[in-house]
């Protein structure tokens, strides 16, 4: 109807291979738990894996078949979102996925709107890295943890099974990557500055030539 709102997104594609697309998307969703595509392929992908997800709530013969006919590898991916998601979201109302805009993947082509579009509360959640990442950096400050910062760290461990525990674990392991990043810098400054073997003086880092021999 002229003037109505568009209810999908074509993809420039008729409808049959429209549908093999979404299908092929979600079967690597389902399978790495995060995918990287562009902006409106993931949008109409995270359509079709809300249902699939929905789905396996309902866990139903009806809702088994109707899985089985989306997914392209349904015997590997069918045990995997009637058992391990469907107990990930069982307390969940909606919204489990997510799709957060990045810089176009290639851009010496068509500069595509690119996007990531991820499983939430899942061991890619991108969102639950960065909050972690955010907390290792504000403890170190004299201003502490941000008021915007506690309200994610709110939302990212909600509905996630001992959300508060795994954050916590996520940090420390953060802080520890961080420690040694730093040790290993100071030790290889140390090794830089250590006269080398056989020349006497030791040797300028940039620049510096050998010494001169009779």
């Amino acid at each position: 109807m002229a003037g109505g709102a568009l209810k999908y997104r074509h993809l420039s594609r008729k409808s049959s291979h429209r549908q093999a697309l979404l299908r092929n998307l979600v079967t690597s969703l389902f399978t790495h738990e995060s995918i990287t595509t562009t902006w409106h392929k993931a949008k109409e992908a995270q359509r079709l894996a809300e249902k699939l997800i929905t789905l396996g709530k309902k866990n139903t013969n009806a809702s088994r078949q109707k899985a089985e006919s989306i997914f392209f590898e349904p015997l590997r991916l069918l045990p995997h979102l009637f058992t391990t998601l469907r107990t990930r979201y069982l307390n969940r109302p909606g919204g489990y996925t997510r799709v957060l805009r990045i810089e176009p993947t290639n851009k010496h082509y068509d500069q595509a709107p690119s996007a990531i579009l991820e499983l939430v509360d899942g061991p890619k959640d991108m969102r639950f890295l960065m909050t972690a990442k955010t907390l290792v950096r504000e403890r170190t400050t004299d201003e502490g943890i941000r008021e915007i910062t506690a309200r994610n760290v709110g939302k990212v461990t909600r509905y996630r099974p001992d959300g508060f525990e795994e954050l916590e674990r996520e940090v420390k392991r953060m802080e520890a990557k961080v420690g040694d990043q730093a040790f290993r810098e100071k030790a290889k400054w140390k090794v830089e500055e250590r006269p080398r073997e056989g020349h006497g003086e030791r040797q300028p880092w940039l620049g510096g030539g050998k010494k001169n021999r009779n």
